[in-house]
């Protein structure tokens, strides 16, 4: 039995506005946001045509949530990961050339009209569904989005990624559960209390 962690983790770079989307901005401010990240060096894998594939994933995180009956407050929405994953700070991290912060939130504090779940993060979750050369690594949970009673469900099937994916190539991608949250008005109630 894998029980779901209690709480839900937001990771930024210190010094930095927390609970941002790059797609909340235009074209061309998100532009030269993320030259700005990549030229100090703060996020290396960034890659040419990242923006648009942001945009057309979470189009369908979006769109996914909405088929579920769900109804977002927010257009775009906030990442977190389910627990957490510190892995995010370690060399070749997303956060590992930054000076790293994180904030650790309660589940608890969202109904399930609020949130949603890749497993694993929606980018890779996505094209491993979809594309060709993500055959290899492909499971049946990849390349749908789950409300929170369902994410219990493929937990209790496929626990938790853990650290499989450092020595087994089949998780190489499952790293972590990714957490859509929709609503950000219990994030700024929680922390105004």
């Amino acid at each position: 039995m894998h029980e779901l962690p209690e709480y839900i983790t937001h990771y930024y770079e210190q010094g930095s506005d927390i609970l941002k989307n790059i797609c909340s901005h235009p074209d061309e401010v998100a532009e030269v946001i993320l030259a700005h990240l990549k030229e100090n060096g703060k996020r290396t894998w960034l890659h040419p045509g990242y923006l648009e594939e942001r945009r057309r994933v979470e189009a369908w995180l979006y769109e996914e949530f909405e088929e579920k009956g769900k109804k977002p407050y927010l257009k775009h929405p906030l990442y977190f990961v389910l627990g957490e994953n510190d892995d995010f700070f370690q060399k070749n991290g997303f956060f590992s050339n930054a000076n790293p912060a994180k904030l650790r939130l309660p589940l608890s504090l969202f109904t399930s009209d609020m949130i949603s779940f890749t497993y694993p993060d929606s980018m890779p979750s996505l094209a491993i569904a979809t594309l060709e050369r993500g055959e290899a690594y492909r499971k049946p949970f990849h390349g749908k989005v789950f409300t929170l009673e369902e994410i219990n469900d493929i937990v209790q099937a496929y626990g938790l990624p853990g650290d499989k994916w450092k020595y087994e190539e089949y998780w190489r991608y499952d790293r972590f559960i990714e957490v859509q949250i929709w609503d950000d008005r219990p994030i700024w109630n929680f922390l105004q209390s």
